[in-house]
């Protein structure tokens, strides 16, 4: 089955995962996946800056409330109707990551993510590589579930082309393609084509002098057989 990707969209996620690899990677996993020394203090010190980034980005947004609702007593008496303001507290900035003793500044590295997509890589990559490791170390992404033949159907557009055609708009995703069908206008569903790529550009057009509404339906395929079910119909009125 396959899998998303091991590193999560949101930042408070990824710093969770972060977190754990650089908790658990240090010792057996690191003896052997081949991770040196000098890979995981790089990864430590990402580790350490990344966390003082939450904390200072909360920080930040507390005193900023603190600095909002002086402004807001300041121009409108919003909490204090008269008399004079004291000014928010100082802004002073959380220490700064260090090591060692005296301490010493770490300094930043640029790409700290890609530093870590480098060593998960190895580390997949690795003749030992046991899928309950990457478990444990947080590197193997949730299972996709397949698609359910049940409810999964295209979603059309109908678009009228600068060439008066009909252009139907569709998302390909992990299928094949479409099997489309069109109604002219009679009541019948008729076989129309098969779009591998979208979109599909329907170049019939209706008597000159007449007007028409056109439906399409669309169901994909997987190989070249249908699966799931026909999309919602899409109309648009068409003139010859």
């Amino acid at each position: 089955m396959p899998k998303q990707s091991y590193l999560p969209a949101k930042e408070a996620d990824r710093r969770t995962l972060l977190n754990n690899v650089a908790d658990k990677l240090p010792g057996a996993y690191a003896t052997k996946y081949g991770i040196t020394s000098g890979e995981l203090t790089t990864l430590e010190n990402f580790r350490l800056w990344y966390n003082w980034t939450f904390t200072v980005l909360d920080y930040v947004r507390q005193k900023s409330q603190g600095y909002t609702a002086f402004r807001d007593d300041l121009a409108y008496g919003a909490s204090v109707s008269s008399g004079n303001l004291s000014l928010p507290q100082d802004f002073t900035l959380p220490a700064l990551p260090a090591t060692g003793s005296p301490a010493v500044t770490i300094t930043p590295v640029a790409n700290g993510f890609g530093f870590l997509g480098t060593l998960v890589a190895r580390i997949k990559n690795h003749a030992a590589y046991a899928v309950s490791d990457g478990e444990d170390l947080g590197i193997e992404g949730p299972a996709v579930a397949p698609p359910d033949p049940q409810t999964t159907k295209p979603t059309l557009q109908a678009v009228p082309t600068a060439g008066g055609k009909v252009e139907i708009q569709w998302k390909k995703g992990a299928f094949s393609g479409i099997r489309i069908e069109v109604d002219r206008g009679n009541g019948q569903w008729v076989f129309l084509d098969v779009d591998l790529k979208p979109h599909y550009t329907d170049n019939a057009s209706p008597a000159p002098g007449t007007t028409a509404l056109w439906k399409y339906r669309a169901i994909y395929l997987q190989g070249d057989q249908v699966f799931g079910q026909w999309s919602d119909p899409v109309s648009i009125a068409v003139h010859g």
